[in-house]
Order: C-alpha cells, then sequence, then structure tokens
C-alpha cells in the first residue's frame, strides 16, 4: 500500500467523523444554555407575577376611570373598559348601564333607581370648594368664578343657594346646598346650579338656563318653569344667545363621562342668574337675594307640583349613544 495516497480516504473519514462529534457538543451546549435561559425567565416571570402585577391592575383601574372610550359596545361595557362616544367605563358602570333583548344597539338602560321619602331637591353654589375637584374634575380647581366690584361668585351663588334651600325646606322639601363635587350618581327629584356671569365690560345683562341631553325628558319642563317664574320675578331679559356649549354640557350632568354628576334621572338645569359684572344684574344678584331665591324656589315647586315621582322614577330610562367629545368642558361663569 502507498501511505501517501492509499491513506487519504482513511484520514478523510477521520476528520469528518470528528468534525461530527464537535458538532453534536456544540448542539448539546445550545440546548443546554437555552433551558438555562427559559428556566430563569420562568422564575422571573413567576416572581413578577407575585410581586409587581397587583400594583400594575390597581394603576390601570385607577387611569380607565377617566379614558375616553373609542371601541366597546355599552352594553358590553365592564368596569376598567372603554365605552363608546366618549363616555367613560366607570362612569358608565356607576350609572348601572344595561341592555335587554328590543333595546336599539348601542343604546344604554339605565336601571330605574329606588327612591323614598320626601321629595328631595339638590342646590349647587357653583364654584364654592373647586379646590376639592377630585382628578377627573381637576380642570376646575382654578374656576373661581368671575368676580365684579369687590364681590365673587361663588359667594354669591352660595348666599342664594342657601336661602333657596331655606324656602323649600319650609316646604317640606329635602333640600341640598351643593358644592362644586356633588356625590356620584346624585338622585334627586330636581337639581339646579346656580352660577352667574361676568363679560369684562359690563355691558351685557340677563340670565339663561340649559340642561344636556342623554337624560331624563323632564329637563324641559324645569328649564320652563323656572324661566317663567325668574323672568318675571326679576324683570330681566332671557340671554338666550348667550347660553355656551360649556352650559349644555355641564360636567354635573355629564353622567356618562364624569362620575361626580346627577343621576340621568334627576331633572337638572344650570341658571345663569344674571351678569355679576352688569350694576343692575349685580344690584339683584347681592341686593336683593331673597327675590332671586324665592323666584327660584317657586319654579321648583311648580315642577314638582306638576311632575309626580313615579313620572320621574316610574320606569327604565333609555338614552342613545353619546357622539364622540372633542374637548373638556369649562364650567361657566369663569
Amino acid at each position: 500500500m502507498r501511505i501517501g495516497r492509499d491513506a487519504q480516504p482513511h484520514l478523510r473519514a477521520h476528520r469528518s467523523a470528528g468534525r461530527s462529534t464537535a458538532d453534536q457538543l456544540r448542539a448539546l451546549r445550545i440546548a443546554l444554555l437555552a433551558g438555562a435561559f427559559i428556566a430563569g425567565s420562568i422564575g422571573l416571570s413567576g416572581l413578577w407575577s407575585g410581586m409587581a402585577l397587583p400594583a400594575l391592575h390597581g394603576s390601570t383601574r385607577a387611569l380607565e376611570a377617566t379614558r375616553p372610550s373609542t371601541t366597546a359596545v355599552e352594553a358590553e361595557v365592564a368596569e376598567g373598559q372603554s365605552a363608546p362616544g366618549g363616555d367613560t367605563a366607570a362612569a358608565v358602570a356607576a350609572a348601572g348601564a344595561k341592555t335587554q333583548p328590543g333595546d336599539p344597539p348601542g343604546w344604554v338602560r339605565i336601571p330605574k333607581p329606588a327612591i323614598s321619602g320626601p321629595r328631595k331637591v339638590g342646590i349647587q353654589a357653583g364654584h364654592w370648594r373647586t379646590s376639592e375637584a377630585p382628578p377627573e374634575l381637576r380642570q376646575l380647581i382654578d374656576q373661581t368664578g368671575t368676580s365684579w366690584a369687590g364681590y365673587t361668585e361663588w359667594e354669591t351663588n352660595l348666599d342664594i343657594a342657601e336661602r333657596v334651600a331655606a324656602i323649600l325646606r319650609a316646604k317640606g322639601i329635602s333640600a341640598d346646598v351643593l358644592p362644586t363635587v356633588i356625590p356620584p350618581g346624585y338622585v334627586a327629584d330636581a337639581f339646579v346650579a346656580l352660577h352667574s356671569d361676568g363679560d369684562g365690560t359690563g355691558d351685557k345683562s340677563g340670565f339663561k338656563l340649559a340642561h344636556s341631553s342623554r337624560r331624563t325628558p323632564h329637563e324641559d319642563a324645569l328649564q320652563r318653569h323656572l324661566t317663567e317664574v325668574y323672568a318675571a320675578a326679576t324683570g330681566l331679559a332671557y340671554d338666550a344667545a348667550g347660553i355656551s356649549g360649556g352650559m349644555g354640557g355641564y360636567y354635573a350632568h355629564s353622567w356618562s363621562r364624569v362620575r361626580n354628576s346627577t343621576s340621568p334621572f334627576t331633572p337638572s338645569v344650570i341658571l345663569e342668574m344674571g351678569f355679576l359684572s352688569n350694576d343692575n344684574d349685580r344690584g339683584l344678584i347681592v341686593d336683593e337675594p331673597d327675590r332671586l331665591a324665592r323666584a327660584i324656589a317657586a319654579g321648583i315647586l311648580n315642577f314638582l307640583e306638576a311632575t309626580p315621582r313615579d313620572a320621574l322614577f316610574g320606569q327604565d330610562l333609555v338614552v342613545p349613544p353619546a357622539p364622540p367629545r372633542r374637548s373638556p368642558t369649562p364650567t361657566p361663569g369663569t
């Protein structure tokens, strides 16, 4: 045998076998390293699940409570999810929204509340205690209302609110004087938010009222009774041109976006009593608060007399989907 040439096939076979063994060893090392990595990941994942996730879940719920909705159907909304058309899941859930067979798609059914005892009215003193606003209403903290000639809106609002409440209580009505932050889902036979206007020049005069949509159908009647009595008692003109989107979208009426708002069953209106910046209007607000309070109380009492409690709370309320919300709504009267 010629060593040089005849041994080459054997040498090649030997080298090939060596490479095969090395490849197997490398594959084994890779498998061992991968196994160690997976085991470590599982251990870290278990540690994360046991220590960190509960805190994250709580933060998520807090954030979702004020997140505008974009996708889910209201009938399927659970706490921590979003509802369509500008609603927030927390607010919709707080109202007890549900659906029944036959309800139009996307509409919200609010179960009728259980209410007993004497007739109840909430009178809100606009801008009173704004510093107590929760995170969902943080834009209200600095909105202390208008002021003119040494008078501040929140003080005159509170003075008249307390006088209205006293008149109603004397008639056997349970009356609450409420600050900026009202109880979530506040249920009452009527709710009136008192504000005053300011134009910066002193030229404008008049009063106005507004209510929101997707609520009880009885708000038109409450607004009409108040308008008729207030106009006759004060002699002020009705400032229809001055009704702003902020009044129509008043936060305390926006049950589907704000937890601290009136129940959609509660007939709710906002009343701008006059211009604190106008000499004549301010004279009524500051010097004749009883005159204004009597007019407001009379309008509320007329509404209650014409609208029995069964009409307000006798059946579920079904409301249409909300339109998209484009920007935050400030409190009127700033």
